[in-house]
């Protein structure tokens, strides 16, 4: 008896729904874990053969266009141009309000890409590729498992949440990064575990092949006075403007970009070229701007920059990661949004130490800690993140004397932001395609509901030119109250439901003259397969049923979709959401 109470206890065990979620958890954290090893270990080595080598000879232009070259080929071969720019928009759209269904084809390709971009110069970071490729496996592994769809996306969440903390040492943030940035609000309390474990386990996984516990290192933080949280405020403001100005140069440079090369594919090569000519700028200061800054966020850490390189910095970081978004080199806002902003707390440390604080010990010492704030502010701002650019800069400097500074700074540098642009950096991606996200319970249930799960695929058409007596003679053999019309070629020509004929059918002299197309209404809304019913709802206004065609713009009917079918998916998907 006590080995069969053994055995039901652990078989209850296993069944049970904590147990499930918290073996998500660790076997989506090893996976991202070993993924961000793997991924960090590709671009540097292509860092390492042939960007630094040329960067020894001055050479740096044939690195970077090389890499556009590669990333055109790969584009004409695959003929995909989704694996080219920035991209984190559609990702975190297709999170938080698609199916969640990532193909691991398509996964590798893009990894591929942004591994290219980085690993031959793009002024852009690692941190929203990871982010993407983390949240790719744990869709594909949700598939691969066959879970229900409602419990899809806390596969995705864990995998988002240990790329980031694998990425920086720092679990904390990569679990805020899942509720604000990737916009995965709906996420629910019992999912939470699992997101920790996957943040906790992959940052152990990719710390055991690191020999680095955090990717900067930094001294203790120097807070010489309550008064100087004024001056953080200051600093918060300041950089809301700076990077206001950083996101509306961005979008003007695009713009540029896709007016004069609308060609895609050609735009990596054109932005290799700028991006080799960049180098050139003397004073070492273009070769800093390349990759993805780390080692040039270090030095503004350390305070080894001058004055004036770091203004030159400043001025061309924003250009140089523009350029490289703008002409399809793949990678994130995330390390350029640090960098800006280790160098804008640089610069305002500098000043600050030198007007007020000249006899200071260790010179040098306030502009590290003003560093560490900014990286905060600017990424808060970018991101509209306050959370978790406030925890990402606790987890960097693992103090607590930081965190009220980069408080105060974050929200002012946010609200500044808000109020000039009006929405995150991705979010104005989304804006520029038209593409509106919610955040409601309701609209995401109904988002991950597609036409092709519920449309009825034995679809009863009317030949336009039947007669009313014909019709009134089929009537009695479907229960059907709506029927597509099609013409001669089997297209779509209008639609006719019971409010069009039900005035007729007693009109017996007119049975052999009237003809269908005559009763049918011509302007009909259609649907397609790959819409949402999130997306149907916006346009169908009238009717029990919606015919389904093959693509936009098509006229060959592949199904019918009736009002009654879709409320029954509805229902059974909330039910399931509950459960």
């Amino acid at each position: 008896m006590p080995k069969r109470k053994l055995l039901d206890s652990i078989n209850e065990l296993w069944n049970n729904q904590y147990t499930y979620f918290i073996l998500i958890g660790f076997i989506v954290g090893i996976c991202t874990g070993f993924s961000n090893v793997i991924f960090h270990f590709f671009y540097s080595k292509i860092t390492d053969l042939f960007l630094n080598p040329l960067a020894e000879k001055n050479m740096v232009i044939f690195g970077t266009l090389i890499g556009g070259l590669i990333l055109f080929f790969m584009t004409y071969v695959t003929k995909k141009n989704d694996i080219l720019g920035y991209k984190f928009h559609n990702f975190i759209h297709t999170v938080s309000q698609g199916s969640g269904i990532i193909s691991i084809k398509e996964t590798l390709l893009k990894a591929g890409s942004q591994i290219v971009s980085l690993g031959f110069g793009g002024s852009v970071g690692q941190e929203g590729p990871m982010a993407q490729l983390g949240g790719s496996i744990g869709s594909v592994i949700g598939q691969k498992i066959r879970i229900k769809k409602s419990d899809l996306k806390i596969f995705i969440a864990c995998g988002i949440a240990g790329a980031i903390a694998a990425t920086f040492n720092a679990p904390i943030t990569g679990v805020l990064f899942v509720e604000e940035v990737t916009l995965l609000r709906n996420i629910k309390i019992r999912s939470f575990l699992p997101v920790v474990i996957s943040a906790a386990t992959a940052t152990v996984v990719a710390g055991f092949y690191s020999a680095e516990s955090n990717i900067f290192y930094t001294i203790d933080f120097l807070l010489l006075s309550y008064n100087e949280l004024l001056i953080y405020a200051l600093m918060g403001l300041v950089i809301g403007l700076i990077s206001s100005l950083f996101t509306k140069m961005h979008f003007i440079i695009e713009d540029k970009f896709e007016n004069f090369f609308p060609e895609q594919k050609v735009r990596p090569i054109v932005g290799g070229i700028l991006l080799g000519l960049i180098a050139f700028i003397p004073f070492g200061i273009g070769l800093e701007i390349l990759g993805n800054g780390y080692t040039a966020i270090q030095k503004a850490l350390s305070s080894e920059y001058t004055l004036w390189i770091a203004i030159g910095i400043l001025i061309l970081k924003p250009i140089a990661t523009s350029i490289t978004l703008s002409s399809g080199w793949p990678g994130g806002i995330f390390a350029p949004s640090i960098f800006l902003g280790a160098v804008c707390g640089f610069l305002f440390g500098y000043g600050v130490e030198n007007l007020f604080f000249i006899d200071l010990i260790y010179p040098g010492e306030l502009s590290t800690s003003y560093s560490i704030v900014g990286m905060g502010t600017f990424l808060a701002a970018m991101t509209q993140a306050p959370l978790t650019s406030i925890f990402f800069t606790f987890e960097l400097t693992q103090t607590y004397q930081a965190v009220l500074p980069v408080m105060i700074s974050s929200v002012i540098g946010t609200s500044i932001y808000r109020l000039i642009i009006g929405r995150s950096f991705e979010s104005c991606y989304l804006k520029k395609e038209n593409i509106e996200i919610v955040q409601n319970e309701e609209s995401n249930i109904l988002s991950n509901i597609k036409v092709s799960d519920i449309m009825r695929k034995d679809v009863v058409t009317i030949p336009e030119k039947m007669t009313l007596g014909k019709f009134i003679e089929f009537l009695p053999t479907t229960q059907l109250t709506t029927f597509p019309l099609i013409d001669e070629s089997d297209n779509l020509s209008g639609i006719i439901s019971v409010q069009d004929y039900r005035g007729w059918v007693l009109e017996e002299e007119l049975k052999d003259v009237i003809i269908m197309k005559d009763l049918a209404s011509t302007q009909v809304n259609t649907v397609t397969p790959e819409e949402s019913m999130l997306e149907v709802l916006k346009h169908w206004d009238k009717g029990d049923m919606l015919p389904v065609v093959s693509k936009t713009g098509s006229l060959k009917i592949v199904g019918i979709l009736a009002r009654r079918d879709a409320l029954i998916a509805y229902n059974k998907a909330l039910n399931d959401d509950v459960s």
